[in-house]
């Protein structure tokens, strides 16, 4: 007889009953979490897109055979997911949302069977799944592809623990490698099926062995893999790395500061061992994130919450004024989650317009002007990192040939002589993307506007990036300009804070034009101010300009770097 049958439920529901449960649950589920399908792919999503795209299949289905730790943080499972849709939905962001959802709600059936296996009442197998399923600490599994890979590593747990209760433990152990191949957490489902055999099982301890077996080979690499890594994704191990892993995690597992903690003591108080497994399954399963103190993200807990929804599907209680009681403290809980939603759901819906604004500008630029592989990335949208503003441009362009280069990196002077060059500028006040081109035969300014607009071709040392319409530079900002016959002046214009000027009383600035300085000026009040200097007659044509400001400026505010004058605008003038 299968461990299947050692549990029954005291509610037998008919199948239609099921279905109808589940369809409710789907449509709530859906009409709250509608906003989803208006935001837009993450820089994580272009990044995966864009790599993807260029992946041959055989890369993925050798990642799924092979026992292997992959670099890179690679998950074929996820990673071949983002390859199909690519292919084949391309940039529609609708589907890739009914994906996630749909795996959520697939997971939400996987759930209840298994709750429903190990004898839950009918109301306590409902107040667990609601928890789970409406759980705003993954709040970013429903609406961020990025966060497939938790979702699937759920899914393929949850299948692989459901063949294991049903006896079919041979079988459990091809979803528990695409469970690993989806995410890392995964590889604490053989505790989690030691914990299920010591407080419920028949202490089967051979049938978990294989799955310690798996488990261990891919440990072993991942701790070899530890020992030469130094980022965000790498283990720590000291106290106060714990300490803070574990303060942010028991504030988000009831979304209440701290509330988590109560789950230790109710562990020992409940005499239920089901409960308990529910607890320990949570905990197995939060512990490798207990050491990894670079990656703090709620939505981690995607899968733990697994285990508190069996915990609280048993402390449901039977008698009927205290299953009201309980029912009313859910309600509420709920409606703490749909403020949290409500929260999370406008930054979503803030950002989204911005990342899309960003990638379709790329798209219509490249389809205008396919020649150009040379780019430097002048500022992104608020919520999107470099490597997805590169990877913006890795979707539509083809592989080779092609140099992304951010602004600030020491990279970007190996483009400034390129005959044809683009810099695609994020301007964040209008949230627009423009584009900048400089194309063989183009000639150099003889005044240039610091801002969104400068070609940075001819801002050649010490610049930062824009801010609105100035630039700040360091202590010594270099450029290029042309010399336009007849010029008198060089002229400067200057955005002096109050705070500079508070900070620095008064600020010296002197142009050098090819190694000729024109003498130092001062700049004594706030404001955009404006400084000339006469320049002597008979210049060349290409004039190398060296902007030099005395003293440099250390901000009082915290900023770490060191700054000369935020300049608006520079050039000659008749």
């Amino acid at each position: 007889m299968s461990d299947w049958s050692r549990f029954p439920t005291e509610t037998p529901l008919r199948l239609w009953q099921g279905a109808a449960l589940w369809l409710a649950a789907c449509l709530l589920f859906l009409v709250v979490n509608r906003g989803a399908y208006e935001g837009y792919f993450s820089d994580d999503d272009l990044d995966n897109l864009a790599w993807t795209r260029h992946a041959s299949p055989g890369v993925f289905v050798k990642g799924l055979i092979t026992p292997k730790q992959f670099e890179s943080n690679f998950r074929p499972a996820g990673h071949a997911v983002y390859r199909i849709l690519g292919s084949s939905v391309g940039l529609d962001f609708r589907w890739y949302v009914a994906l996630i959802q749909a795996v959520h709600l697939v997971n939400l059936v996987l759930l209840w069977r298994i709750i429903r296996s190990l004898g839950a009442p009918l109301f306590g197998a409902v107040a667990g799944c609601i928890v789970f399923l409406f759980h705003m600490a993954a709040f970013d599994a429903f609406w961020k592809p990025m966060y497939l890979f938790d979702s699937l590593c759920a899914l393929f747990v949850l299948a692989s623990l459901l063949l294991y209760l049903r006896g079919r433990w041979i079988a459990a152990l091809i979803p528990f490698v695409l469970a690993y191949k989806s995410k890392e957490l995964a590889v604490m489902l053989p505790a989690v099926l030691l914990a299920y055999e010591y407080l419920l099982g028949e202490k089967r301890w051979k049938r978990v062995l294989p799955f310690f077996a798996i488990a261990a080979m891919f440990s072993v690499q991942a701790f070899a893999a530890n020992r030469v890594r130094d980022d965000d994704y790498t283990l720590r191990f000291m106290p106060w790395d714990i300490g803070k892993c574990v303060t942010f995690y028991v504030s988000k597992v009831l979304l209440i500061p701290y509330a988590g903690f109560v789950l230790v003591p109710l562990a020992w108080l409940v005499k239920d061992r089901r409960v308990r497994f529910g607890l320990l399954t949570l905990l197995l399963f939060l512990g490798p994130l207990l050491f990894l103190p670079g990656r703090l993200f709620s939505v981690y807990l995607y899968l733990p919450l697994t285990g508190l929804a069996v915990a609280i599907a048993f402390l449901f209680p039977l008698r009927r004024i205290a299953a009201v009681g309980a029912a009313c403290l859910l309600c509420v809980w709920l409606l703490g989650n749909y403020w949290v939603l409500r929260r999370e759901r406008r930054y979503a819906l803030t950002v989204a317009p911005q990342n899309r604004t960003y990638v379709e500008a790329v798209g219509q630029f490249v389809r205008l002007h396919p020649a150009f592989r040379d780019y430097i990335l002048d500022g992104s949208p608020l919520a999107m990192n470099v490597w997805g503003a590169k990877a913006a441009f890795r979707w539509f362009l083809p592989v080779t040939g092609l140099h992304l280069v951010w602004v600030e990196d020491p990279e970007v002077r190996s483009m400034l002589d390129k005959e044809r060059l683009a810099v695609a500028s994020w301007d964040r006040s209008t949230k627009q993307l423009k584009f900048l081109v400089r194309e063989p035969g183009t000639p150099d300014q003889s005044f240039i506007r610091a801002g969104r607009n400068a070609p940075l071709w001819q801002l050649t040392d010490g610049w930062f990036l824009p801010e609105a319409d100035f630039r700040w530079m360091g202590p010594v900002g270099k450029a290029r300009l042309r010399y336009p016959p007849g010029a008198r002046e060089f002229v400067l214009t200057s955005n002096l804070s109050e705070l500079q000027i508070k900070d620095q009383g008064r600020v010296s600035v002197e142009p050098v034009l090819n190694g000729h300085a024109l003498g130092a000026q001062w700049y004594e009040r706030n404001g955009w101010l404006t400084l000339r200097w006469a320049v002597p007659p008979g210049l060349p044509e290409e004039i190398n300009v060296e902007l030099r400001v005395n003293p440099p400026y250390h901000s009082s505010n915290g900023d770490p770097r060191t700054f000369g004058v935020a300049v608006v605008s520079f050039g000659f003038a008749k």
